[in-house]
């Protein structure tokens, strides 16, 4: 839902219906995120985030044949509005590396939010389906229990339409990402 509002509000502006003091204001209250697909014999793209202050944080993406890692993040916390996962501690303040040490580091005394792992999980469902193929509800729902369990959290309560909501940003978004060039960048709005 979060994501559609972006798209309209994107549609929005362009039409030039915002003018005067209001389109900064609201503008301010974007982190920009950039993806950037590099030259073809790199081993990773790069993620650039812009928080609505002007600072930015940078991280490789290591390529893994499908969309990359962190697309994934940004089209399900986008998609379901989640802010204390990936993006939103990112909008927060931290930086990219910040956040991924956290969630995929060793040490165990490291505070770990359960949108967090919850969309950890997730996403890694929704990668095992663009590589093996999309499992029906039920076997998507018993993979996300798994994975959730694994990093000891509850899964989400989502539905089955969300999910598709999800699958079907995730193809959008593939079809922008493949086709761009090296240095080509798809930049979305994180609210």
């Amino acid at each position: 839902m979060l994501r559609d509002g972006a798209k309209r509000f994107n549609v929005f502006v362009s039409a030039g219906a915002l003018s005067g003091g209001f389109l900064p204001h609201i503008l301010s209250l974007f982190m920009i995120v950039r993806f950037t697909k590099n030259l073809p014999a790199s081993e990773a793209d790069t993620l650039t985030c812009v928080r609505p202050d002007g600072s930015t944080t940078t991280e490789a993406m290591p390529r893994q044949g499908i969309l990359p890692h962190a697309a994934f993040h940004f089209v399900v916390e986008s998609t379901l509005g989640w802010h204390d996962a990936l993006f939103g501690k990112v909008a927060a303040g931290e930086s990219l590396e910040e956040v991924a040490l956290r969630v995929h580091g060793r040490n165990l005394k490291r505070a770990r939010p359960t949108q967090t792992l919850q969309s950890e999980s997730l996403v890694e469902c929704l990668q095992a389906g663009q590589w093996e193929g999309s499992a029906d509800p039920a076997t998507f729902r018993q993979r996300l229990i798994a994975a959730c369990r694994r990093r000891g959290v509850l899964p989400p309560k989502i539905t089955a339409d969300e999910i598709e909501r999800i699958r079907r940003a995730l193809r959008e978004f593939g079809a922008a990402w493949r086709p761009l060039s090296p240095h080509g960048s798809l930049e979305r709005s994180f609210l």
